[in-house]
């Protein structure tokens, strides 16, 4: 049976030298190909810069906005792949390709059950991504009310896929150090805030990205960040 997982391209703390930087450009193209080749990877980009984030939290019923992604710290995500593969084997060994993982890391995280592809989503311009956290404690949130947001992007035309994550222990980080890859098992990021799924939106407008994370019910006991995919 075959697995869908989320890679989170992680950076950590500086970017490196320019060697690095020329070898992760010299080498992403031959990555993606391949990938692309064996039809493991569904869609993916890179994101702007995590100062060009932005996290929404809805408390007594007024909407705040703040600049950043929801953690305080030097690592973040710069970019997102959804894969399909046999097994955490297989995306292990994609990820351990991706020149990122030669200098920072790469976070594979299982999605839960009853994800459905889009037979479109191959190759779709992503314009937003809208990251759903939730913090530890966070109160469940009503499957209904999931349902009635969802309906109400669909309805829009703005969600191309949304779908929750296994739980954070089930992450696998990848590094490759000196030819050897090296497998940690949790996320990438040490806080007690995690990632609990992803929706990919494409608005035309920032505000309208916003204003879908701040009626998500997540928004209300915890935090949604939104961030923009790029082209390079």
């Amino acid at each position: 049976m075959e697995m869908k997982y989320l890679q989170l391209i992680c950076i950590e703390g500086e970017t490196g030298t320019s060697e690095a930087a020329a070898a992760m450009r010299d080498h992403i193209g031959p990555w993606f190909e391949d990938v692309v080749r064996r039809r493991v990877h569904i869609v993916g980009k890179p994101l702007d810069g995590p100062e060009t984030a932005k996290t929404v939290r809805v408390r007594d019923g007024e909407t705040h906005v703040s600049d950043g992604p929801f953690a305080d710290t030097k690592e973040f995500i710069g970019g997102l792949d959804l894969l399909d593969c046999e097994n955490l084997d297989e995306a292990i060994e994609v990820a351990a390709k991706h020149p990122v993982s030669w200098f920072h890391a790469i976070e594979l995280r299982p999605f839960a059950e009853g994800l459905e592809i889009p037979a479109t989503l191959r190759g779709e311009d992503l314009r937003h991504l809208l990251q759903e956290f939730v913090v530890d404690g966070a109160d469940p949130v009503d499957p209904s009310a999931l349902m009635a947001w969802r309906q109400a992007a669909q309805a829009r035309g703005a969600l191309l896929l949304g779908h929750a994550l296994q739980h954070r222990d089930t992450a696998t980080t990848v590094r490759v150090r000196e030819g050897e890859t090296l497998i940690t098992d949790g996320p990438f990021l040490e806080t007690k805030e995690f990632l609990g799924g992803v929706a990919l939106l494409s608005c035309e407008q920032a505000q309208d990205a916003l204003e879908l994370a701040s009626s998500f019910p997540l928004a209300s006991g915890s935090a949604v960040e939104v961030r923009r995919f790029i082209d390079l």
